[in-house]
């Protein structure tokens, strides 16, 4: 009898080992995400609101150099120049790129609604695919 119970739990054990293994965590697959598969070649990783708008590169008004604005609510204070900026004339300067928080790459970027809103909306770094949104109710 003690034999029958073993070949029992033997076999039970290889069929939970067959319904867990693809569940198992594999290396390979750093960003594994569990949604539909074409959306695996959008984006992997992203935030929303200004407040995590990713660095900026702009240029001075004054003596066309470029500033680099680290967060949205910081003073964009020209390196070359005596120019200051309040974070609120962000919109009014040139905006030359977005660098990607993650690999700090240049990021695509543009605005959706350019008659509303005179900052970017969005922006996608190409290299890791990250993603930011400006978040807004329109």
């Amino acid at each position: 009898m003690a034999g029958y119970f073993q070949v029992v739990f033997e076999t039970l054990k290889l069929v939970v080992e067959r319904l867990v293994d693809p569940l198992r965590a594999d290396d390979d697959f750093e960003n594994f995400r569990l949604s539909i598969p074409e959306t695996h070649t959008t984006t992997i990783d992203g935030d929303t609101g200004w407040a995590k708008r990713p660095p900026a590169q702009l240029r001075c008004g004054q003596c066309a150099s470029e500033i680099r604005q680290a967060d949205p609510y910081d003073r964009i204070d020209c390196p070359r120049c005596t120019a200051e900026y309040g974070p609120e004339e962000f919109g009014d300067l040139e905006l030359l790129s977005l660098v990607c928080p993650v690999c700090r790459d240049r990021m695509e970027h543009g605005r959706r609604h350019p008659d509303s809103v005179d900052v970017p909306e969005w922006a996608t770094c190409h290299s890791c695919r990250y993603h930011w949104e400006i978040g807004h109710s329109f």
